[in-house]
């Protein structure tokens, strides 16, 4: 197995670690953590190695001769920015995909994707990089998933849609056939999206509809 460190010590982090435990294809050898504090302690049965400051990232390709990583944190506000962070530091992302997840051959899949058990992933799909697809969410035919994209559990994308760069679909979110959601916009849990939303929203509802701008 590859070593690989993850970032990020908290919730997240276990459900990381239990894809990566079912996965078999890599070995954790640590976490990194924003908080130096928490240097020494344990997350989710493994050893938060401390920041991931340039110094620590050296230190780490030094002793363990990896610059595998992956991001095991989900908030959104910080995702994209760490990894950017992590790959101009010249470390490579790997995707963890619970083998539980059915996947077609035919679905083009970014780096640092996290996919999880349940998933169904149909034919001819682009996902970004820096993407989660958490338990039980349906990635339809012809979908476009943009970079640093976060789908909760249990959502329902159905064939030809879109959704724009950094933006969280929540729970139970159900985005219907040729719809497009834009960037940076937060779709609450439950909602159905029967029309196109812009950029830079915060909608929800049944049918989804436009709450306030997300700043």
């Amino acid at each position: 197995m590859e070593d690989i460190i993850l970032i990020g010590g908290g919730q997240h982090c276990g459900v990381v670690m239990y894809n990566v435990e079912s996965q078999r294809r890599y070995h954790v050898i640590g976490v990194l953590d924003g908080d130096a504090a928490k240097k020494g302690t344990i997350s989710h049965g493994v050893e938060i190695l401390g920041d991931y400051s340039p110094a620590k990232l050296d230190a780490i390709q030094r002793q363990y001769k990896t610059n595998k990583f992956f991001i095991a944190f989900g908030a959104m506000k910080y995702r994209r920015n760490t990894f950017k962070y992590m790959i101009n530091r010249g470390w490579e992302p790997v995707n963890i995909i619970h083998p539980n997840a059915v996947i077609s051959p035919h679905a083009k899949i970014g780096k640092g994707v996290l996919i999880e058990c349940g998933c169904l992933i149909t034919p001819n799909p682009v996902i970004g990089d820096n993407v989660v697809v958490n338990t039980g969410s349906q990635v339809n035919h012809d979908n476009v998933i943009g970079d640093h994209v976060y789908i909760a559990s249990g959502v329902v994308l159905s064939g030809g849609v879109s959704i724009g760069e950094n933006t969280l679909l929540d729970d139970g979110v159900v985005v219907t056939l040729g719809k497009r959601v834009g960037e940076n916009c937060l779709i609450g849990a439950g909602a159905i999206v029967t029309k196109d939303i812009p950029s830079n929203k915060v909608a929800y509802g049944n049918p989804c509809r436009f709450i306030r701008d997300n700043k």
